[in-house]
């Protein structure tokens, strides 16, 4: 059973496990919340995508649960939507019958795939009274030759070492982008240092970074990210571990 991951954009990746396709937090927006614009184009176009199984949120940020994005998703296939607790109302308001709400450590089962909510250290900011009344999370897909850890949007903490704990992770799907102002993002978002943390309490065995360079919704230059991500890493002896995809690249497991 093989396992191909392509980063589309942002934490827009899909992720291709036999016959069976599965996107994370899609979107094909403009801009997030009409104020931060799209810098690069998607890596695959919108009408080149396959017929989507299972489509993952991570928590409703603008920039992860895009209704837009999910509403095209919808017409074109009655897929399968997996969202945090709170957040089934807008899978439902898109249009979609088959959703799955989760809480932390619940798991949905879907042939030989398994799926599980974990936790993650973030809080939304879509709606401002219900800034911490709605999960963020990530998502761990085990199938009997790879087990994926998408991560969503999060802050270094020690949810990492209990997700390792109960899982062998083979790729770590992490966040490196939106780090500044420091202040600002430091408890809720994972920059290229932390992020290389947050891998070695993975124990995974490679690192695919995603959330840099699509939207301009920080202060750091775009291509920062990977820059520094790639000297931390030489520095401490990973390099082959990390595999930083463009907008389009893919790499198989």
């Amino acid at each position: 059973m093989h396992t191909k991951i392509t980063l589309i954009n942002h934490a827009s990746l899909l992720i291709q496990i036999g016959d069976t396709n599965i996107i994370t937090d899609p979107t094909y927006a403009r801009s997030v919340g009409w104020i931060a614009p799209r810098m690069q184009k998607a890596g695959i176009p919108f009408k080149d995508l396959p017929q989507i199984d299972t489509i993952l949120i991570s928590h409703n940020d603008y920039d992860h649960l895009n209704t837009r994005t999910l509403r095209k998703l919808r017409r074109r296939h009655q897929s399968h939507i997996i969202v945090p607790l709170g957040d089934a109302k807008y899978a439902e308001d898109t249009g979609f019958t088959s959703v799955i709400e989760m809480n932390e450590w619940d798991t949905h089962v879907e042939g030989q795939l398994r799926i599980t909510c974990v936790p993650a250290k973030h809080k939304s900011n879509r709606a401002l009274f219900q800034r911490d009344k709605r999960l963020c999370c990530g998502y761990v897909i085990e199938s009997p030759h790879s087990t994926i850890y998408f991560a969503g949007d999060t802050g270094y903490g020690n949810h990492f070492k209990e997700i390792s704990s109960r899982f062998s992770i083979t790729a770590a799907l992490l966040p490196i982008g939106a780090y500044k102002p420091h202040n600002w993002f430091k408890e809720i978002h994972l920059n290229p240092l932390t992020a290389i943390q947050a891998f070695i309490d993975l124990r995974a065995d490679k690192f695919i970074p995603m959330h840099w360079g699509t939207f301009k919704i920080s202060d750091e230059p775009l291509q920062e990210p990977p820059l520094l991500l790639q000297e931390e890493a030489k520095r401490l002896g990973i390099s082959d571990k990390i595999r930083i995809l463009k907008n389009g690249e893919n790499v198989q497991l």
